[in-house]
């Protein structure tokens, strides 16, 4: 209660969501047909994240196996072995983007879902903002991958670097924009 006697709307400790608006989760004038529709698009892109989770999983022990079979101390090799481990880990990026596409898709047009809080989801903006910024370290990810292994003379470097920075800066600009 405060000075007045009164119960505050929020408690000190609960803040107010800043996703709610008017409309209930789920209840948009389209109606029940498309909440099965989306439903099936959260089935969709979480069967694609779990696949590739356990794709990426395969192919981790696949190779560690071939690792330690054909160990060796020489530069290319770490070199190699380094990249597939950079390539494993963008792996498991994409699958972590297909994972929250899921959950964003059931937030915004199915129901609650119970989010971790750095992961608000109130209109579609947001699911693309979570989208595109892990494109983006994805991109920088898979270009860390590629530099291991770049072979000398094949090729310009650079230009595969300025490329990704350049869809990067894009993606950057898109979301300060959208702010």
């Amino acid at each position: 209660m405060n000075e007045e006697g009164k119960i505050p709307e929020n408690p000190p400790d609960e803040q107010p969501d800043p996703c709610e608006r008017g409309t209930p989760r789920g209840q948009f004038p389209v109606g029940h047909a498309s909440r099965v529709v989306f439903f099936l698009a959260v089935i969709g892109s979480g069967l694609l994240s779990i696949s590739l989770f356990f794709y990426g999983f395969v192919i981790t022990i696949s190779s560690l196996a071939f690792a330690l079979a054909h160990f060796s101390f020489g530069i290319e090799e770490m070199k190699h072995t380094m990249a597939v481990a950079v390539e494993i880990i963008d792996l498991f990026l994409v699958a972590t983007v297909f994972y929250i596409i899921s959950l964003g898709l059931y937030e915004l047009f199915i129901a609650k879902a119970p989010l971790p809080g750095w992961l608000k989801i109130c209109d579609v903006d947001d699911l693309k903002e979570k989208l595109l910024g892990l494109v983006a370290i994805a991109l920088a990810v898979l270009f860390l991958g590629e530099s291991l292994v770049w072979p000398n003379g094949t090729g310009d470097l650079l230009s595969y670097g300025i490329a990704n920075a350049a869809i990067i800066g894009a993606i950057a600009l898109y979301i300060r924009i959208k702010h």
